[in-house]
């Protein structure tokens, strides 16, 4: 987990922090920010820091559970489906403003 560079439009009670654990609720690709991915955070939000929506995806990393351990292609698995979301949230975004 990286926490570090605070914007400082964005107050300490809504900035992730080192150690926690969240949950990613929605993956956006974040056009402005050169196409980086972006988390939308079940624990967290960013509603008033605008112009922040989204925290960027590389600053978390993916734990993996004992249960989970067991089926090694979890993880491209998850990553494929977070991927299919990203890019069905870009072809509707590209018909809405057509």
């Amino acid at each position: 987990m990286n926490d570090s560079n605070k914007p400082n439009d964005i107050p300490n009670s809504q900035w992730v922090k080192k150690g926690s654990i969240y949950t990613v609720t929605k993956v956006v690709k974040m056009i402005i920010q050169g196409g980086t991915y972006g988390f939308e955070l079940a624990e967290i939000n960013l509603d008033g820091c605008a112009p922040y929506k989204y925290y960027a995806a590389d600053r978390f990393g993916i734990i993996v559970g004992i249960e989970v351990k067991e089926n090694t292609n979890w993880a491209d698995k998850e990553l494929d489906r977070l991927l299919k979301e990203v890019e069905y949230e870009e072809e509707n975004s590209k018909q809405t403003t057509e």
